[in-house]
């Protein structure tokens, strides 16, 4: 295969981020995610035309996913503002709690009871396919009209926060099933994990947001942050430190640094080494703003790499009925939670209830994390991104259906959203 000229790259490049953007839009008018749209491009390139060669794709993968998983941590720190969620809806986090540990209790028994594979593989993949996506259930969210207010917080809330679940258990289990040398309990797996990330980052957003108040209004500012993620995660790794989580609690630490400055003793902050005044500290809204614009960038281009390294040989007919599996256990729950929690006192209609359970498409953290436990080693888990890929697929189109009939039984309940 001959390779791409420079000027092929460069309009490809454009072409994609072009095509990223008409699928925003499209999301905004049709509540359609692009996500499929993206991995088509993906599989139109490389294994349907050859256009782009996927061997020569594998190598930068783990370096662009890891990238893309970093930014996608940073991101959901940055915006997850702990105190509010913890206020206004603890049905939100128990809901997302429930829905999270049965999607990972079913699919993990079926993982080793039926297909006969360990157990921990199975609950590492009930992990990684237990999230919905935020960046696709957020924009839909605005469009549904005759749900309450509540249950838009509910299912925004639950975006937010099962993230955290995925990548926080996910990359525990990882760390767990590649411990060679000493056998570690599970238990003891997530503590450490937690434990070590959580004061690394503690240390380091604190520094960092010292440093932010300084520079408030300069340029460069978030070049400067998304250097300081780079090398923290590299620090942190070399200290043994769990990268991803520190990232994740790095994030969480500034986008929540003026509650937390608000309730530190003064003689704590006094052997921080400065005062951190709550009124004047403000994360700029600058930094957020072009955090966003880089997440989108990297949620696009992630998707079409997905589309361009997918191995079809892989998927046979088993592989594929697993993969239908693994979507049906996931609705199962959230339908068997949904059910119980309308019934328990949350008053939600009929109509809610049948967009709750709608309300599960997978997204950019179920990719990105369904190719980190074969790129650490782990053998038997090869066939995780099929899986992922085959769950991301059916959960969109199931989604985008149940809204479409939604929309045809009450035209009220959907509305697109105005030019």
């Amino acid at each position: 295969m001959e390779a791409l000229s420079v000027q092929a790259v460069l309009g490809l490049i454009g072409l994609v981020i072009l095509l990223g953007l008409a699928g925003e839009v499209f999301l905004k008018q049709t509540g359609v995610p692009s996500v499929l749209f993206l991995v088509g491009f993906g599989i139109l390139l490389g294994p349907v035309f050859g256009f782009v060669d996927p061997d020569s794709i594998q190598v930068v993968a783990p370096y662009f996913g890891t990238l893309a998983l970093l930014i996608i941590l940073f991101d959901g720190g940055l915006n997850l503002h702990l105190t509010k969620v913890l206020k206004e809806t603890p049905i939100a986090l128990l809901f997302t709690f429930v829905v999270f540990s049965i999607s990972v209790i079913l699919t993990g028994a079926f993982y080793a009871w039926v297909l006969q594979k360990p157990w921990l593989h199975g609950l590492l993949l009930g992990s990684i396919l237990g999230g919905t996506a935020a960046s696709i259930v957020m924009p839909v969210v605005t469009q549904l009209t005759t749900v309450s207010d509540s249950v838009k917080v509910m299912v925004t809330l639950e975006s937010a926060v099962v993230n955290v679940f995925v990548i926080v258990v996910a990359l525990a289990l990882i760390g767990v099933l590649s411990d060679q040398t000493e056998q570690s309990t599970l238990a003891r797996g997530i503590f450490h994990a937690f434990l070590y990330a959580l004061l690394l980052a503690a240390v380091a957003g604190a520094l960092w947001a010292r440093l932010l108040t300084w520079l408030k209004g300069q340029p460069l500012s978030y070049m400067l942050t998304l250097a300081a993620i780079l090398v923290l995660y590299n620090f942190a790794e070399f200290l043994g430190a769990n990268g991803a989580m520190t990232i994740l609690w790095f994030g969480l630490v500034l986008g929540n640094m003026e509650t937390l400055v608000g309730h530190l003793a003064r003689p704590i902050r006094r052997v921080i080494g400065y005062e951190l005044d709550q009124a004047n500290f403000e994360l700029d809204t600058f930094l957020k703003r072009l955090n966003e614009e880089l997440s989108f960038l990297v949620r696009t281009f992630f998707y079409v790499l997905l589309g361009l390294i997918l191995n079809f040989s892989a998927l046979t007919w088993l592989v594929a009925l697993g993969g239908i599996t693994f979507f049906a256990l996931a609705l199962g729950a959230r339908w068997m939670v949904t059910e119980v929690f309308a019934r328990a006192g949350c008053g939600w209609t009929r109509v809610e209830r049948r967009v709750i359970i709608s309300m599960l498409p997978r997204g950019l953290a179920t990719a990105v994390m369904a190719f980190l436990p074969a790129h650490a080693g782990l053998p038997g888990t090869e066939l995780f991104p099929m899986y992922a890929l085959t769950v991301i697929a059916l959960s969109v189109i199931y989604m985008t259906i149940a809204l479409a009939m939604e929309r045809r039984r009450a035209p009220e309940v959907v509305t697109t959203m105005p030019l």
